[in-house]
């Protein structure tokens, strides 16, 4: 009898290990023991060709949110910045000028209905060319009167108005103070004519006017209108900013 042959393997390669008998945990041929088989789920070799390195669950820009150089990444939330002392003085120069102006109304309407106010007036008439008498005079000092107080109240209320809204952080009410103390500085030359202690409270209430502009426009102050505007701004959108 002829022994049996092994059979013959039709593609004309050798036969690999997976059908040479091997048993499973056993070394390939010319494979040391304890030797991994780079076909058995060892971790690859980096650098090695055809070795792929897959990174670690949870690292950055794996869940498609955490990209570097994001500019969400880099939002904070917006700060009211603190106010800074230059302010707070500007704050109260600006109600001293209000009430120093309130002050002075009651010496201005005393002057306005005092003998020395109505020859002054009835020589301003005179030497305009005009006829004066006591219903003339009556009326001027009517129309005197009320400018004074409406003068009074209006400054107040622009004053006090405007001190809380610069302490706020606002710019453009900066700006409208600077406006008024320019006006102010106009209004002092006829300063006296309303007597002289409702003139001199009037000089120290644009003093004070000037003073307040003076801190407003120092490096703090507008540094502090500037971060306040950037913070008003973020909180329209969100709060954040930046």
């Amino acid at each position: 009898m002829s022994e049996p042959t092994q059979p013959n393997d039709q593609s004309g390669n050798n036969p690999g290990p997976w059908n040479s008998g091997q048993q499973p945990g056993q070394p390939a041929p010319g494979q040391q023991p304890g030797q991994q088989s780079p076909y058995q789920g060892g971790q690859a070799n980096p650098g090695a060709p055809g070795n792929y390195n897959y990174p670690a669950p949870g690292a950055p820009g794996q869940n498609g949110y955490a990209y570097q150089g994001s500019p969400y990444g880099q939002m904070t939330p917006a700060e009211d910045p603190s106010r800074p002392k230059q302010v707070d003085q500007a704050f109260w120069l600006l109600i001293a000028s209000a009430v120093l102006a309130l002050i002075a109304l009651p010496f201005a309407l005393v002057y306005v209905n005092s003998p020395e106010y109505l020859d002054s007036l009835e020589e301003t008439f005179r030497n305009a060319g005009l006829e004066v008498d006591s219903d003339t005079l009556a009326a001027s000092v009517g129309a005197g009167t009320l400018t004074a107080v409406l003068s009074a109240i209006f400054g107040l209320a622009v004053r006090v108005a405007l001190a809380f809204l610069v302490r706020a952080g606002h710019n453009w009410a900066r700006i409208l103070i600077t406006i008024f103390a320019v006006l102010g500085l106009i209004g002092l030359i006829g300063l006296f004519s309303s007597g002289a202690v409702a003139g001199t409270l009037t000089l120290l209430a644009t003093l004070a006017t000037l003073a307040a502009v003076v801190l407003l426009f120092m490096k703090p102050s507008s540094e502090y209108f500037t971060r306040k505007k950037a913070y008003r701004q973020a909180k329209k959108f969100g709060g954040y900013q930046a």
